[in-house]
């Protein structure tokens, strides 16, 4: 059994450090959306001068911040429904949680997604 560690890649353009703030700016979208909406346009702007595993993260980022907005209007729409929105709102704030760790855990490993536009992780 081997213990190796899977080696970094480097990236001279800094994309990979920008990637990680969007991670962060996404974890930070839960007290205030605003930085989820930074997030997208840094991606946007980033996204076509990346490295090919970079980009894989950029368009994750993207889908997120996109399938977080439709999550809000969802859960906004269905308030009035005992509540519905709230749990639609929670259920959103974990997904959200957990996709954007996983996707730091991999920028960090140096890995790319094996499915930028699924729904989960």
């Amino acid at each position: 059994m081997s213990d190796t560690a899977p080696v970094p890649r480097p990236d001279p353009s800094g994309d990979r450090t920008l990637a990680l703030v969007n991670y962060v700016l996404l974890l930070l979208a839960l007290s205030n959306g605003l930085t989820a909406l930074i997030a997208l346009v840094i991606a946007f702007i980033r996204r076509d001068t990346a490295p090919g595993w970079v980009r894989n993260h950029y368009d994750f980022q993207i889908r997120t911040v996109i399938y977080g907005l439709i999550i809000l209007v969802v859960g906004f729409a269905t308030l009035w429904l005992l509540g519905l929105g709230l749990l639609i709102w929670l259920l959103g704030a974990v997904w959200l949680v957990v996709r954007t760790v996983v996707g730091l855990m991999r920028l960090v490993d140096g890995r790319t997604h094996p499915d930028p536009g699924a729904y989960w992780i």
